[in-house]
């Protein structure tokens, strides 16, 4: 019998010392290791895009004159909302 490769469900390998970590995570939630496994991807991806915007923002701060234009740009949508909300 062939299985439809979008019914499979996908198998990765991990070590064992994370196999054993996972274990322990799942015996104190009560989430499934795929659930445990998705969040992970996703913290992980948070904060992959979190040290990203950490680096853009001191690369703009270390460039004086691509700020200004920065804060020009924001002022000027800042006041286009109209909605009467300070974003200082």
């Amino acid at each position: 019998m062939i299985q439809n490769a979008a019914l499979k469900q996908p198998s990765v390998r991990v070590n064992l010392a994370a196999k054993k970590k996972l274990d322990q995570i799942q015996a104190q939630t009560d989430l499934s290791q795929p659930a445990l496994l998705d969040r992970a991807i996703d913290l992980l991806d948070l904060e992959m895009r979190s040290k990203q915007f950490s680096q853009d923002m001191a690369d703009l701060v270390s460039q004086p004159k691509v700020l200004r234009e920065y804060h020009r740009i924001a002022a000027t949508f800042d006041g286009a909302s109209a909605d009467g909300l300070d974003k200082k």
